[in-house]
């Protein structure tokens, strides 16, 4: 059973009834949302499909445009005086099951309706809280609409919320350590650092270049340090070792 019924009116608020039905159908579930054009197969009865969707679902959004309160059949009796019209028919299934009915306004500058311009039976919607879904705005719409919806429907879920990454139950910590390996897996949450004792040479942490003296070639000398004593160097000649070979 859908949980979101799409009540529309044609020739009033078709294009809107199909954009708001196929987001909603996108973030929470084709099942999860009732639209007659979309729903009702071809063979379907489409009265008892009407009347058991718009009697189970929790929430019924009665899409609402400048033409709603006005049209009129052939005979020029308001449609919504009529007991067969579906249009009304929904609404009145919906609030007799105890489902939360919702006026979405179609359009930017359309009044909230008034119980005075609605037959008794539907008097009841002009006092329900209302949404405004509008072409101009339709994405800023469109998220408000499904994050109320979410929000009043449980066990409704939007699917395309980003979603935060799973967080690992392990938690370790290291204090005090001058020398080996230490090796964290998976998540890191707390500051780290690298603790060195006494170095004698050089050190690099990190990536990157390094940048070391070297001192090579005939006659070359680098003294790191102190030195105590005289340095005696033999540049091109033979030295001892070698004479006594």
């Amino acid at each position: 059973m859908a949980e979101i019924f799409v009540n529309y009116r044609n020739g009033d608020c078709h294009d809107a009834a199909v954009a708001l039905e196929r987001e909603l159908s996108h973030r929470f579930g084709d099942e999860k949302v009732f639209r007659a054009s979309k729903s009702i197969l071809p063979g379907d009865n489409f009265r008892e499909a009407l009347t058991r969707a718009s009697g189970g679902a929790r929430v019924l959004l009665v899409l609402i445009g400048d033409r709603w309160l006005t049209m009129r059949d052939e005979q020029g009796r308001l449609r919504l005086d009529r007991e067969d019209d579906w249009t009304r028919t929904e609404i009145l299934n919906a609030l007799e099951s105890g489902a939360r009915v919702i006026p979405v306004l179609c359009g930017r500058t359309l009044s909230r309706l008034s119980a005075t311009d609605l037959p008794p039976a539907l008097a009841p919607l002009a006092d329900c809280q209302s949404l405004r879904y509008d072409s101009g705005s339709a994405g800023r719409d469109l998220d408000e609409i499904a994050r109320v919806l979410a929000e009043l429907v449980p066990g409704l879920e939007d699917r395309t919320a980003r979603q935060e990454p799973e967080r690992s139950q392990v938690r370790n910590s290291v204090n005090n350590t001058t020398a080996g390996q230490v090796l964290q897996a998976r998540d890191v949450r707390e500051n780290n650092s690298t603790n060195i004792g006494t170095v004698n040479g050089h050190v690099q942490t990190g990536g990157g270049p390094q940048y070391n003296t070297t001192s090579h070639g005939d006659g070359a000398n680098h003294v790191n340090g102190s030195v105590h004593g005289g340095i005696n160097q033999n540049v091109g000649g033979t030295s001892e070792r070698e004479r006594e070979k």
